[in-house]
């Protein structure tokens, strides 16, 4: 479990399952849930 305001990097859409997103935390590979993302907007 990651806390909130965690940096999730190498991010891409899985294409078998539309609410599912791919990303790294710490050099492990997880699978989020689209609903529980919020677009973050810093440059």
């Amino acid at each position: 479990m990651a806390k909130c305001v965690t940096a999730v990097r190498n991010i891409s859409l899985v294409s078998e399952n539309a609410k599912h997103i791919e990303g790294r935390i710490s050099g492990q590979q997880i699978v989020i849930l689209a609903e529980f993302v919020k677009k973050s907007l810093h440059s």
